[in-house]
């Protein structure tokens, strides 16, 4: 399971839709999206540390992870 998918899945465990997600998280939808679609390590590392902090966990170990 790729970092992307994983990361979908816990979003999704939580909460209603990716959509309610990103609001909560302060992020676009949009961003949110594109990062689900392309590959997380391109994404800003703010972006990835508010995602991050919203689903309690910690960035570096979760970007570490494949």
């Amino acid at each position: 399971m790729t970092r992307e998918q994983r990361l979908r899945n816990l979003i999704l465990d939580r909460y209603k839709s990716l959509r309610q997600f990103a609001l909560e998280a302060d992020i676009p939808y949009s961003t949110l999206m594109t990062l689900l679609s392309r590959d997380i390590g391109g994404a800003s590392f703010d972006v990835v540390v508010k995602i991050c902090k919203k689903l309690d966990l910690d960035p570096l170990e979760f970007c570490e992870e494949v």
